[in-house]
């Protein structure tokens, strides 16, 4: 056994060292997606970068002694290159290494792919570094005429991946004809490829596409399909996504509790995931509904909470948009001062990253602020600022908010000439697009002419295939012959599965044990939660005499000792009991008891059982304690007033061991400790890591301890 443990890591390690001898573009694509930092680190290990290489002929000389073909380490240093500007991967030095690497890769560029990629990876630089967002566009169209006339599927998964990119930039640039235009491109090339994973990506992004243009039946439509796709995939990054963009959608159309159901689910995914951007995201569009819903504190708690999530991993955009989210909430609330220093805030970042189309609509915000103070100078000031943007943007419905401001405005310092030149710009526009509706409708009718005209195209394709089939008789005739083989099979099977089934039986029943005692578990008690009969009142109970009873009596005797406590405990009180380790117990009530009751109920059963054990059986126990004292944490469940909230089983436990743990800091006989939350109490404060957000909550007020010792003296856990 020795010799095998050296062996075995010497294998690992030689399976690590050797890289992929074939690389499948769509499975790396969607590994990209999927795990992008573990492919980063096996990447990072197998090409051993950084590299040093200044000509394709030093390359390949590095390449043999890798043991890689050029081809396939050129191909593992791209997609290292993009990973390298992935917000979910984490190393130091990410910019630095994502510019030598492309501007090495650059170097040994010779064909219209490899060359295709250094334009993507120029683009997504400008992109992420500087917001260059119409320079990024420029590059990812050259990328695209490379090779546009290249129709294997390498060339497929890089064109998915440059319309998908193409698609985001021109939704950011509010350019909606050519967004529309990749994101349809975007989609077929999916369904070209015939890959699900790609399919559900393309109809979650032109979902999200509609979503934007409040065209919600289409959006709804995109992103259920999207939603359908992926859960038969076996990814959850994918699943988390579509989620996510239906909870949007759900939102948009009114419909809060889908919303909020979908956003909390898609949140705890994303961080299970450790997508904390896309947490982040998630928790802005729970804030959201709840500010559809007029309830604006609960809105800026999650806003902050995804603040704190976007600094934390340096999204300084995203923290703008959060800002600028929390300034509209403290105006609907009336808080002026604090809503004006958020929207300073916001527009120091947007002016400084210098992201116009969000600059634009945080100066109609200001000005609406300003607006309701009657503050007319600086809500001339501002909405100025948003029109010269917005025609610059040819943001129409932009340009006439701000009109609108400005007509007010000068209409409250008595400037009636210039609120009325305002109002003839507003007419003006309100005409050019009456016009442009007619010229829409058209252009409308036009399309959905051409779709009619692909739809028979396709049906066409499709009775060749039917009548190019293969010969019915002789699909019969191998349907009989595998029948014939199966009948056999199928006898085998049964027998097999029969064994299967005893077995699984008999690890079923193994799974809810404690490992040590045999006895109900930690296990047990999550299944017992899960059923639909769940617990009313859980307690985590220390006996403080039976806290060392596996090393005073031995395992079997303990073992012993254990059953009978368990079992007395179960023929007392209404609950199911669990051992957690010797001398801590969990109790599920099946009624709903105070924390007072609750310690009454378990000291009573316990001053009715002979905890005197049998003295003629050596043991090193020495009484240290009461029999009688114990130490309890409690909860009561549910734990959030929303029943749309639902919280995982283990972190349900985790909540009563956090409640044990405090009434431990207090060493003064038996002593309880109960947690419970107000109605306004969000979901987040149960995410990990718990007590850190749980001893935040204490101190914002958002849940109550309640004790029978002075709650002064319990030492809460610090950070």
């Amino acid at each position: 056994m020795r010799k095998l443990i050296p062996n075995c890591l010497a294998f690992i390690l030689l399976i690590i060292s050797i890289p992929a001898l074939a690389i499948d573009p769509q499975e790396r694509e969607i590994e990209f997606n999927e795990t992008p930092q573990a492919l980063f680190d096996q990447l990072l290990v197998r090409t051993q970068f950084p590299l040093s290489f200044n000509n394709r002929q030093e390359f390949e000389l590095i390449a043999k002694e890798l043991k890689y073909t050029p081809d396939e380490l050129q191909a593992d240093l791209e997609t290292l290159a993009r990973l390298y500007m992935e917000t979910v991967v984490r190393t130091p030095n990410k910019t630095e290494n994502s510019r030598l690497l492309t501007q090495q890769l650059e170097s040994i560029a010779v064909t219209p792919m490899q060359e295709a990629m250094i334009l993507l990876l120029e683009a997504r630089f400008r992109g992420i570094e500087d917001q260059q967002y119409k320079q990024s566009i420029i590059l990812f169209k050259e990328a695209l005429k490379k090779i546009a006339s290249i129709r294997d599927e390498h060339s497929l998964t890089l064109q998915f991946v440059l319309h998908g990119g193409l698609s985001s930039l021109h939704a950011i640039l509010k350019q909606d004809t050519q967004a529309l235009y990749h994101y349809k491109n975007y989609r077929e090339i999916a369904y070209q490829l015939r890959n699900d994973y790609f399919i559900a990506q393309s109809e979650t992004a032109i979902g999200k596409y509609y979503t934007g243009k409040n065209q919600l039946a289409k959006a709804l439509q995109h992103h259920s399909e999207a939603y359908r796709i992926s859960n038969r995939l076996n990814y959850p990054v994918i699943q988390a996504h579509a989620q996510f963009q239906l909870s949007r959608a759900y939102r948009d159309l009114g419909q809060w509790d889908e919303a909020l159901k979908n956003a909390n689910e898609a949140a705890i995914s994303f961080q299970e995931l450790g997508h904390e951007a896309l947490q982040s995201n998630a928790m802005t569009v729970i804030a959201m509904v709840y500010g559809n819903q007029k309830q604006w504190n609960k809105a800026i708690d999650y806003y902050l909470n995804a603040q704190q999530l976007d600094k934390k991993n340096n999204q300084v955009i995203s923290q703008g948009l959060n800002f600028h989210n929390i300034g509209e909430a403290y105006m609907y609330l009336d808080n002026y001062p604090s809503s004006v220093s958020y929207l300073k805030m916001a527009n120091e970042i947007f002016k400084s990253r210098r992201v116009m189309h969000y600059l634009v609509y945080n100066e109609l915000l200001f000005a609406e602020v300003m607006s309701k103070q009657a503050l007319w100078e600086e809500t001339i000031t501002h909405a100025k600022a948003a029109l010269v943007i917005a025609e610059e943007k040819q943001l129409i419905d932009a340009q006439k908010e701000a009109l609108s401001f400005l007509s007010k405005a000068y209409r409250g310092i008595k400037d009636d000439s210039s609120a009325l030149e305002m109002m003839d710009k507003l007419v003006a526009i309100d005409n050019e697009q009456q016009e442009n509706i007619v010229d829409e409708a058209v252009n409308s009718n036009l399309n959905e002419e051409k779709l009619k005209f692909e739809i028979n195209v396709y049906q066409n394709k499709l009775n060749g295939y039917i009548k190019s089939s293969k010969d019915q008789q002789m699909a019969i005739i191998i349907l009989l012959a595998a029948i014939f083989i199966l009948s056999f099979v199928w006898l085998y099977s049964l027998k097999r599965i029969n064994t299967l089934k005893q077995k699984q039986q008999s690890l079923t029943a193994k799974v809810i044990q404690d490992p040590l005692t045999e006895v109900k578990g930690y296990r047990g008690m999550l299944d017992c939660m899960s059923t639909g009969t769940s617990p009313k009142t859980i307690a985590l109970v220390n006996i403080k005499a039976l806290t060392d009873l596996d090393i005073d009596f031995g395992l079997s005797e303990s073992k012993l000792i254990t059953e009978s406590l368990i079992q007395q405990f179960e023929k007392d009180l209404p609950a199911c009991v669990y051992v957690i380790k010797p001398g801590e117990f969990a109790f599920c009530f099946k009624e709903t008891f105070t924390a007072n009751e609750t310690l009454k109920k378990i000291e009573a059963s316990l001053a009715s059982q002979d905890l005197a054990i049998n003295t003629n059986i050596p043991n090193y126990s020495v009484v240290k304690h009461d029999p009688l004292e114990c130490i309890m944490g409690h909860i009561n469940l549910p734990l959030l007033a929303n029943p749309n909230l639902r919280l995982t089983n283990d972190l349900q436990f985790e909540t009563v061991q956090y409640a044990l743990a405090a009434a431990k800091t207090i060493d003064k006989g038996s002593t309880y400790v109960s947690i419970r939350t107000l109605n306004f109490a969000p979901a987040a404060i149960f995410f990990k890591p718990l007590y850190l957000n749980l001893t935040h909550a204490l101190q914002r007020g958002i849940i109550r301890a309640e004790s029978n010792r002075p709650i002064a003296e319990i030492k809460w856990p610090t950070n």
